[in-house]
C-alpha cells in the first residue's frame, strides 16, 4: 500500500510538475531576459494566474501518454504502432504551438509513411519536453525504458543531438523517481547517451561545469544557450536542477526566466523534479490555478494501472 501511495505521490509530482511549468513559461516564450523583466519585474514571471493553460510539450506528453495506455506491455513494433497512431489523432486537436518538425512528422505519418521513417532531421526539443512519462512508465525495465524512449523520439525527431537529449530526459525521470538527487545523475545520464551526439555530451558537461562555477544563474543560462535545440533545452534544465535540487518553485522560475524556449525547459525541470520531491513540492496555488487540471486528474489512475502492469511483467 505504501508503495502504491508513494507512486502516485511521484506520478502526480511528475504530471502536475511537467504541466505547471509548461504553463508558467508559456506567456514568456520567444521574450528575450530583459522583456520578461520589463513586464513582469526584476525577478521575472513567478507565479501563475488563475485558468492558466498549458503548451503543446503538455499536449504533446499526454499524447504519448495514452499511446502508452494503449500498448505499453507489447513488443517495440506494436507500441510505436500505437504512438504513431495518436500522433495522427493529435493532429485534429487544438494547436496549442507545435513545432513545425513534430507537425511535419505527424504529417508524414498521416500520408502512410512508416514509423521508423516519419521523423525529420531536426534537433529541435520537441520529442525531449514530451518524453518523461516513458521513464515513469518503464522505470523497472531500464532496457525497454532507453529502446522506447530513442524510438519515440525519432518517429518525429530522427537527428543524433535530439536522439540523446530524449533519452537523457526519459532516464532522467526514471532516477528521480528512485530518489536520485540530480548531482548524482550526472555519470548515468552521460553513460546512457555515450556515443550518441558530440554535441549533446558537451552541452551537458558545460551545464555541469557552470553550475558548479561562481556565475550567476543568468549568465551562466546564457551561456548555455536559448534552449530551442534539444542540447541546449535539457542542459539548461539540469542546470537549474543543480542549482535548486530539493526547490521545485525555485528551479522552475530559473529554468522559465530566460531568453529562449522557456516553456520546453521549464516542463522538462518541472517533470523531473515533480517526480523526485512529489505533488507536495508543486505550489498548490499553482496547482489550483491550471486551467485542464481535470484531464491531468483522469490520467493519474490509468497510468498507474498501467505502470503496475508493466512492472509486474519484468
Amino acid at each position: 500500500m505504501q508503495d502504491i501511495l508513494d507512486i502516485e505521490n511521484k506520478l502526480r509530482g511528475y504530471l502536475f510538475g511537467t504541466a505547471c511549468a509548461d504553463a508558467l513559461g508559456r506567456p514568456v516564450e520567444h521574450l528575450s531576459l530583459e522583456q520578461i523583466e520589463e513586464k513582469y519585474g526584476a525577478g521575472g514571471i513567478s507565479e501563475l494566474p488563475p485558468e492558466s493553460p498549458w503548451t503543446d510539450d503538455t499536449q504533446l506528453m499526454l499524447v504519448l501518454a495514452r499511446g502508452l495506455l494503449r500498448g505499453a506491455e507489447l513488443e517495440l513494433p506494436g507500441l510505436m504502432d500505437m504512438i504513431a497512431e495518436e500522433l495522427v489523432l493529435w493532429l485534429d486537436e487544438p494547436d496549442l504551438g507545435a513545432g513545425a518538425t513534430t507537425r511535419g512528422a505527424a504529417l508524414n505519418l498521416r500520408a502512410g509513411i512508416p514509423w521508423n521513417r516519419s521523423g525529420i532531421n531536426s534537433k529541435t526539443c520537441g520529442s525531449l519536453m514530451r518524453v518523461g512519462i516513458i521513464g515513469f512508465i518503464y522505470r523497472n525495465d531500464p532496457v525497454k525504458l532507453l529502446e522506447v524512449a530513442s524510438l519515440s523520439g525519432k518517429i518525429t525527431h530522427s537527428h543524433p543531438t535530439s536522439d540523446a537529449a530524449t533519452i537523457a530526459g526519459a532516464y532522467a525521470v526514471k532516477l528521480a523517481l528512485d530518489g536520485m538527487e540530480p548531482l548524482d545523475m550526472f555519470c548515468p545520464l552521460l553513460e546512457v547517451t555515450e556515443g550518441i551526439s558530440e554535441e549533446f555530451t558537451e552541452a551537458f558537461k558545460n551545464s555541469y561545469e557552470l553550475a558548479h562555477s561562481n556565475l550567476s544563474d543568468e549568465k551562466a543560462l546564457q551561456k548555455i544557450g536559448q534552449g530551442w535545440y534539444a542540447d541546449e533545452t535539457f542542459a539548461l534544465a539540469y542546470f537549474c536542477m543543480l542549482r535548486y535540487p530539493d526547490d521545485y518553485k525555485k528551479a522552475v522560475q530559473t529554468a522559465v526566466n530566460i531568453t529562449g524556449d522557456s516553456d520546453s525547459v521549464g516542463c522538462v525541470v518541472g517533470g523531473i523534479l515533480g517526480a523526485r520531491l512529489g505533488i507536495g513540492s508543486v505550489p498548490a496555488a499553482w496547482v489550483e490555478a491550471l486551467e485542464g487540471k481535470a484531464e491531468l486528474e483522469a490520467m493519474v489512475e490509468p497510468l498507474l494501472e498501467k505502470y503496475f502492469e508493466v512492472s509486474k511483467s519484468q
